[in-house]
């Protein structure tokens, strides 16, 4: 299974706090360095096993995981807060 670091992401407005992320970024390889996909495209890689994605901390590794709302909202990603309570996701840079 592929692995890539996630080091930008897109909303429809950088300073909301309340809007989801639309888009991922990540590097490939040196061939393609910066690959931008959707958020839906991501959950069908990670919901099929073929990629997971992840945010480089000062622990390591966070890998993102796909929330599902129980009110049947649409779904999103979000990585595993670290002991700050910050999804650490919603500190890269915009795309």
């Amino acid at each position: 299974m592929a692995s890539y670091q996630v080091n930008c992401i897109n909303k429809p407005k950088t300073s909301s706090t309340v809007e989801q992320i639309t888009h991922i970024g990540y590097y490939e390889s040196l061939d393609n360095p910066r690959v931008v996909i959707s958020v839906a495209e991501a959950i069908k890689r990670i919901q099929a096993n073929s990629q997971v994605f992840y945010v480089s901390t000062e622990r390591g590794k966070t890998y993102l995981t796909v929330v599902k709302p129980e009110n049947s909202g649409k779904k999103h990603l979000c990585s595993i807060t670290d002991k700050a309570g910050v999804d650490n996701l919603l500190t890269l840079e915009d795309v």
